[in-house]
């Protein structure tokens, strides 16, 4: 029982470190200490380096089959190289140094664009639709068709949505179908904006090169369900969100924690040809007589040569960042600033499992490019026959341009030799006070500030390192330090950080914060096998291709600096019923499916109204349906007079910021008293008090009241409100529901006209 205690500590360390963000961890070493000197040897790396000829013909790749306008003249680039599959990746970034719009393309290493965004900041914002998405539908079309024609060919349509009223685009989604099925995995997605027509946005995930299997089936879904309920469970847990905040009795502001049904496995799926039940998408093989291609070489040999004869030249601005290449340490350089420090925490078995340049903020507003090295240990565990499941990983940052260790991250085991049944005992060099100075040596270079205003509030031991006669012996030991605001001391904030007590070196730091919660009472919970058949009966359960990993350890392979890695990692496509269901939380009490809110998932659907036709005359309703603005239920009802609630509602959902309470007030509105609110929002109140100088020319214009009168003169004349056919207002009617859409589209005109003052 304590070697399996002291084994699952090492192993939640070992999850921890594989979750945590680069942005969460950061280390300067003060402490002397000794290398494995085998480990450099057991480095795999990968030719693919940037290059400028690579990052040259990427560019013109690019422009030949995107536009560069001329005003988008500066030029910045981030690379990407995953050291076991040879991929790579190059994001290229134009900017507009007058306004700073930009245009950023990501492409890989045949030159296929992967994703496509445009920020254009010369343009007015405007928040209102002017076409409809079926309008915009060719756009997208044709820019795919342009973009990646071979995709174009396989990519099936399936639905548009509207990404909201402050991005203003209309998103058609595509996917993947072969042999009628569908492959989620494989889509398109391309942003059309609603005002002025342009594709804004484009991400293309696709698998290119790899053959599908056949479509028939030997696994009904039914027969799919039961092994899924043989091999799943649901769990109850509790699960809290931040933005889900109620007022307690004594005005106090708590967070929420409500129960759910989630499932016991992170992934399951049956495979629809044989039956198999699978756990994981990613699996591990040794080298046998399978056949192995490395054409990468040849690939990109070819694809720069397509890319040189291609239409498109080179601004100063991209030579001038193709030159600065030349003067950043390359990838080799930058691991060995890595593997070469004595100072680290490294584990023999960690090789390079990629390494990526991009620019970081960490020192400067201007930003200056570094490489994240991340070190894995890619050895199979085969569970039939051996014991040690231990893997080590590690990250580090290093900057590009000095070679200065920016951060680092390692994972650390403890003592236990599986194959002798033993613990091995080790000295511990540092006791819990020297490396308590560690840390805070550490943590007043790195986190000053905040050090400086904290207070040391507990200090445990951390992992076992082994067992000296049934006694644990600890090899790390934690700390927490709080904020102190004013003295005072503030335990939801914090600082924590680890030390291993054998090698001296920090293994992990970072910060938490956390709130009082008010926890949901469990009674009255289904069981989860009714909650097992809730959630099978919802939507994303179904029969799919979905992309397998496999990694094949080269059974030849030498662990040494040569350039070539241990493992191959290749993607491979199954037919499986797959239980895909987003969000995937089910009630404990309803068994409906819930949000991340704990709230009822509702999909968004866009309006569709029975009494509304495709026809020009309801183009305005149509508009903002296709905006995802309307009223609930089935009918529209164009003539019924609408409520203030419903206005307010309206209004909210394009932007303003209306009072709840104004969303359920249920009086009607007249003109006048829309033109006042209006005329209000414009802040044109105090002039439209204004007496004695407003004439409207409405036939009925003595029906008016006074007080309306000069906000419905500046309605009229700003062109939000006007006569109808026989030249009255009828100040005193219902605005109908049709008329208060075309009111508010024409108001939102005005202001983004800039009559708002």
């Amino acid at each position: 029982m304590k070697r399996f205690y002291a084994l699952a500590l090492s192993g939640l360390m070992l999850t921890t470190s594989l979750t945590m963000s680069a942005s969460a961890v950061s280390i300067n070493p003060t402490v002397d200490g000794n290398v494995r000197s085998t480990y450099v040897e057991s480095l795999a790396l990968n030719k693919t380096d940037p290059t400028n000829e690579s990052l040259e013909s990427a560019i013109k790749a690019v422009k030949s089959k995107i536009t560069i306008p001329k005003a988008y003249s500066q030029f910045d680039y981030y690379f990407y190289n995953s050291v076991s599959s040879d991929d790579f990746v190059w994001n290229l970034t134009w900017t507009n140094p007058k306004n700073g719009s930009s245009i950023h393309v990501t492409c890989d290493q045949k030159h296929r664009i992967i994703e496509y965004r445009i920020y254009d900041y010369s343009k007015k914002e405007d928040n209102v639709a002017k076409y409809l998405k079926k309008e915009l539908k060719s756009k997208a079309d044709e820019f795919l068709k342009k973009i990646a024609p071979e995709v174009a060919l396989k990519a099936s349509y399936k639905d548009a949505s509207y990404d909201g009223i402050y991005s203003g685009n209309y998103i058609y989604n595509y996917e993947r179908v072969e042999n009628n099925v569908r492959f989620p995995e494989n889509s398109v997605s391309i942003g059309v904006n609603s005002v002025t027509g342009e594709v804004t946005y484009a991400s293309i995930q696709w698998l290119y090169d790899s053959k599908l299997p056949s479509s028939q089936v030997k696994i009904s879904k039914e027969e799919a369900s039961k092994l899924i309920k043989d091999h799943m469970t649901m769990n109850l847990v509790y699960r809290t969100n931040h933005y889900r905040i109620y007022t307690g009795s004594e005005g106090n502001q708590k967070k929420e924690a409500y129960l759910v049904y989630e499932p016991s496995k992170n992934y399951i799926s049956v495979d629809a040809k044989t039956g198999e039940v699978y756990l994981t998408k990613v699996e591990w093989q040794e080298e046998s007589n399978r056949s192995t291609m490395n054409d990468m070489a040849k690939e990109e040999q070819a694809a720069d040569t397509a890319a040189k004869t291609a239409n498109g030249s080179l601004t100063e601005e991209e030579i001038k960042k193709i030159s600065e290449l030349e003067n950043l340490i390359t990838k080799e350089e930058a691991i060995k600033k890595v593997t070469g420090n004595q100072y680290l925490h490294l584990d023999k078995n960690l090789e390079v499992y990629s390494a990526t340049l991009n620019k970081n903020y960490y020192n400067n507003e201007k930003g200056s490019y570094v490489w994240n090295i991340s070190l894995n240990d890619p050895r199979e565990i085969d569970y039939e026959k051996e014991l040690d499941y231990y893997r080590a990983y590690a990250y580090a940052q290093v900057d590009a341009k000095t070679g200065k260790l920016v951060s680092f991250y390692a994972t650390v085991n403890n003592q236990y030799d599986e194959a002798k049944g033993k613990w091995n005992t080790v000295k511990i060099t540092y006791d819990k006070e020297e490396s308590r100075k560690i840390l805070e040596k550490f943590l007043k270079a790195e986190l000053k500030n905040y050090f400086n205003n904290s207070k040391l509030v507990n200090e445990v031991n951390g992992y076992i390192a082994y067992y000296k006669e049934n006694t644990p012996v600890y090899g790390g030991y934690q700390y927490q330090y709080n904020r102190l605001h004013e003295g005072i001391e503030y335990p939801y904030n914090n600082i924590y950080g680890s030390v291993d007590g054998i090698t001296g070196k920090i293994y992990s730091f970072g910060f938490n914060w956390d709130e009082d919660i008010s926890f949901e009472s469990p009674k009255g919970v289904m069981s989860p096998e009714k909650a097992l058949e809730h959630y099978l009966s919802k939507d994303g359960y179904d029969l799919m291709h979905e992309i397998s990993i496999v990694n094949t350890n080269k059974s030849n392979a030498k662990r040494s600096a040569n350039y070539e890695s241990s493992y191959t990692r290749d993607q491979v496509v199954r037919l499986v019923y797959h239980p895909n269901v987003v969000p995937g939380y089910i009630s404990p009490f309803t068994g409906e499916q819930l949000d991340y809110r704990g709230e009822v998932f509702k999909k968004t659907e866009p309006y569709h109204y029975k009494d509304i036709d495709d026809k020009d005359e309801n183009r305005e309703i149509l508009l903002l349906s296709d905006m995802n603005i309307g009223f609930e239920g089935e009918y529209f009802y164009p003539n019924q007079a609408i409520t203030q609630g419903e206005l307010s509602t309206i209004l909210n959902s394009i932007g303003y910021g209306i009072d709840e309470k104004q969303m359920k007030n249920n009086n009607l509105v007249t003109k006048e008293e829309l033109a006042k609110s209006f005329i209000t929002e414009l802040r044109l109140d105090k002039v439209a008090d204004l007496q004695g100088i407003y004439k409207t020319d409405f036939v009925d214009e003595s029906s008016i009241a006074s007080k309306y009168l000069g906000a419905v003169a500046l309605a009229k004349g700003l062109g939000i409100m006007d006569a109808d056919n026989n030249g009255n207002f009828n100040p005193k009617n219902n605005v109908t529901r049709a008329e208060a859409v075309h009111y508010i589209l024409n108001f939102l005109e005005v202001k983004q006209e800039g009559y708002d003052w």
